[in-house]
């Protein structure tokens, strides 16, 4: 920093004969070479009037245009000027790649000290996004090059294919702190198939039949018991008209119709018999069926429940002509 910095005419005569010396190695336009002297030209009027840090970027925009001694050495100077250690590594860093002078290594030595363990880096993996935009605390970066910045907190803005990405970082001395793409991010090749989920294993709780079947059966049960209760009494006036009306008195004439009446009474006593035999079978498979139901589907948050307890078959005695039968009906206890 104890080197004096040229005026500048100097300047822009060094300027003029190192960009003469580069124009075929690095096959410079003259596009670029018209804009490197002009963000030079910039440096040198902020240098003259002591704005160190808008110098310092403008002779790195000339170095980096049209790479020279003159434009990296005078942007260190003007960097060191500015204190501005970002800028100072990055300088550092691209000047790795150059043959320099006995100036420019003098500069160099004392922009290593100036600005050693003071930087980090931040770099973005933009992925296989087809536009990417990086900002830094608010600037807009090149998002294919890592990003110089001082040591500390720093917001980041990465925007992949119109996805915005707000991120606060911590950058330590020398460290990359790198920020890769979600894994959403990556474009799905159209031949890939979605995997399927396999299908849930049935756990215990689920197996049985469903209560349906039961209150089906109860509800068959009990129209098929009343069918039979109506049947027997049916069947019991019928015996009741014949003893009065057909009885064997032995006094008098046997009233017509007795034989009919006689044959009706055999096919109601018959049918309440059928009735019978059927309410009772489907009563006992309906209590069977009620242990193979399913009655509850226990959730993981509930608390035990008490466990529930299978209907109870009570057998209804009647009384009909020679004999008597049961019915049956469901109890819960």
């Amino acid at each position: 920093m104890s080197r004096s910095f040229p005026p500048p005419i100097g300047l822009a005569i060094a300027l003029a004969a190192s960009l003469a010396s580069v124009v075929g190695p690095v096959e410079a336009g003259e596009a670029e070479l018209a804009r490197a002297r002009d963000a030079y030209d910039r440096g040198v009027r902020a240098e003259s009037r002591g704005d160190h840090a808008t110098a310092s970027r403008a002779f790195a925009d000339a170095d980096m245009l049209a790479p020279s001694v003159a434009s990296l050495e005078a942007a260190l100077e003007s960097a060191m000027r500015a204190d501005d250690a970002p800028l100072g590594a990055e300088l550092l860093e691209r000047a790795e790649a150059r043959v320099t002078d006995a100036g420019l290594a003098k500069t160099l030595d004392a922009a290593k000290k100036r600005f050693s363990g003071r930087t980090g880096k931040v770099r973005v993996d933009c992925g296989f996004a087809s536009t990417c935009l990086v900002a830094v605390d608010g600037t807009a970066r090149d998002a294919a090059r890592a990003v110089h910045v001082g040591v500390g907190a720093h917001s980041v803005m990465v925007e992949r294919d119109g996805v915005r990405l707000d991120r606060l970082v911590d950058v330590r001395a020398g460290e990359v702190v790198l920020l890769a793409p979600e894994e959403k991010s990556a474009p799905a090749s159209p031949n890939v198939v979605p995997p399927v989920a396999p299908p849930r294993p049935e756990t215990p709780s689920e197996k049985g039949l469903s209560p349906v079947w039961f209150f089906v059966g109860v509800g068959v049960t009990t129209a098929l018991g009343g069918a039979t209760i109506a049947s027997a009494l049916d069947t019991s006036a019928k015996h009741d008209d014949f003893a009065r009306d057909c009885g064997a008195s032995g006094v008098g004439p046997v009233p017509t119709g007795c034989a009919d009446r006689a044959s009706s009474g055999a096919a109601a006593d018959t049918r309440t018999n059928v009735l019978l035999g059927v309410t009772a079978g489907l009563a006992a498979l309906t209590g069977v069926t009620a242990l193979f139901v399913r009655w509850s589907s226990p959730r993981p948050t509930e608390a035990a429940l008490p466990p529930r307890r299978s209907p109870r078959i009570v057998p209804v005695p009647w009384v009909a002509r020679n004999g008597g039968g049961a019915s049956f009906s469901m109890a819960w206890p």
